[in-house]
């Protein structure tokens, strides 16, 4: 075999096996089990077989520029989900509107700054602001002492602060989930804007972390399946609830906020909401990731919105201590 003929194998190899990944991330991610790792694992590690294709590119370039393409693709706006924000193009008309969200939780490397989160807030100047795992206490009473904004504050510590009046505040029951070890923190709210009112809802649901801590160990992977798939369902029936308490409100221009811990690609985020409009996705550039590790990062915080809420930028805000980044989205509120 010449040396040629071995680069180009190389390289149609590579772009199969970048195809192979992307079908397991992006179709069957929370649809099996063995998917999980994928799906929540460092996207960086998939794209690795991008190497392959490099040497038959250069080499060979006429030849080689269409496995190259095809697997640049998948990996960019696939895998790694780039995001190039074309659709703040096609935005009309209309009342502007910021929103920010943040999971406020620890770090590994430490607590939040109170103090950090609020100058953020402050250098931000948002409209709405939802705010997840915000019980604590100088947290919550630095939050609450913001001037300018009504507060929420809910059982299972989601905080919403609002520039205009907070009309309804109605929180779900979460004993049903938390019986089952889930998460279960659902709010639905109506608050003032100046273009009427909107339907607010906020969650911050399950996390796979209780699977995914298992993977590491690979001689225990083919044992994993029974906790993956009860995982799997949990964070299903979290998604499920959440849309069906969140819809029950009276239909107003809609504003849903909070952390998923779900990717886009996740089956289980598209088949709940994928109605919704992604204020990232739309409007976003990169990968606009909102929870950081030590080797990779994940966008699992969204902003979604209906259909006549248009999204005029999105972007993540500044490090406040916190192991998630603050997402904001610059949105347009229908005229009245």
């Amino acid at each position: 075999m010449t040396f040629h003929r071995w680069l180009h194998r190389l390289a149609v190899s590579s772009a199969g096996v970048i195809v192979v990944l992307y079908l397991i991330t992006c179709q069957l991610g929370d649809r099996v089990w063995w998917a999980l790792p994928f799906l929540y694992g460092p996207r960086w590690f998939l794209s690795l077989p991008l190497l392959g294709v490099i040497p038959w590119l250069l080499v060979a370039p006429r030849r080689g520029i269409i496995p190259a393409c095809v697997a640049a693709t998948l990996v960019i706006f696939g895998l790694l989900d780039f995001r190039l924000g074309f659709g703040r193009l096609t935005v009309g008309a209309g009342t502007p509107f910021r929103v920010l969200e943040l999971n406020a939780g620890a770090s590994s490397g430490g607590s939040p700054s109170p103090g950090a989160i609020r100058a953020e807030f402050q250098r931000l100047s948002p409209d709405l602001i939802v705010v997840a795992e915000c019980g604590n206490g100088p947290l919550r009473d630095t939050l609450r002492a913001i001037s300018g904004f009504e507060f929420r504050l809910s059982v299972t510590s989601l905080c919403l602060l609002s520039r205009g009046r907070v009309l309804a505040w109605e929180e779900r029951d979460p004993m049903d989930i938390w019986i089952r070890s889930g998460a279960g923190a659902i709010v639905r709210a109506v608050v003032e804007s100046p273009a009427g009112a909107l339907r607010i809802g906020l969650v911050h649901l399950e996390t796979p972390r209780d699977a995914l801590d298992n993977y590491p160990d690979l001689s225990t992977i083919p044992t994993l399946g029974d906790i993956t798939r009860a995982n799997m369902r949990q964070r299903e029936s979290e998604s499920r609830a959440a849309l069906e308490w969140i819809l029950a409100a009276p239909e107003r221009p809609t504003i849903i906020a909070g952390d998923f811990n779900l990717p886009v690609e996740s089956a289980i985020f598209r088949r709940y909401w994928g109605d919704f409009r992604d204020a990232y996705g739309r409007a976003g550039v990169g990968s606009g990731h909102t929870k950081e590790t030590r080797w990779w990062g994940s966008r699992i915080d969204h902003i979604l919105t209906s259909s006549d809420v248009g999204t005029r930028q999105s972007f993540i805000g500044r490090d406040v201590g916190s192991d998630h980044l603050p997402l904001v989205a610059d949105l347009i509120l229908p005229r009245r």
